[in-house]
């Protein structure tokens, strides 16, 4: 699969929302997915592109694609 040439993500303001990073409490203006409530009245936990990144190499690294979870399947 050619990676370079794949389509931009599409972002979705959340600006309104006031969120913070939970791991270092930036303020999210940005996401790659529409943040929803959960039944608590929360967004759940939410990191900044920075956090995030370190999460994943955290966690392993580039993990590729859909289920490549490197034998965490079925943790929640």
């Amino acid at each position: 699969m050619d990676y370079q040439n794949r389509p931009q993500r599409q972002l979705f303001d959340c600006t309104e929302l006031n969120l913070t990073c939970t791991e270092c409490g930036t303020a999210i203006k940005e996401l790659p997915f529409e943040p929803t409530k959960r039944d608590d009245g929360t967004y759940g936990r939410i990191y900044c592109q920075e956090c995030n990144r370190a999460r994943r190499k955290d966690f392993g690294g580039n993990r590729g694609g859909f289920g490549g979870g490197g034998g965490q399947r079925g943790r929640y």
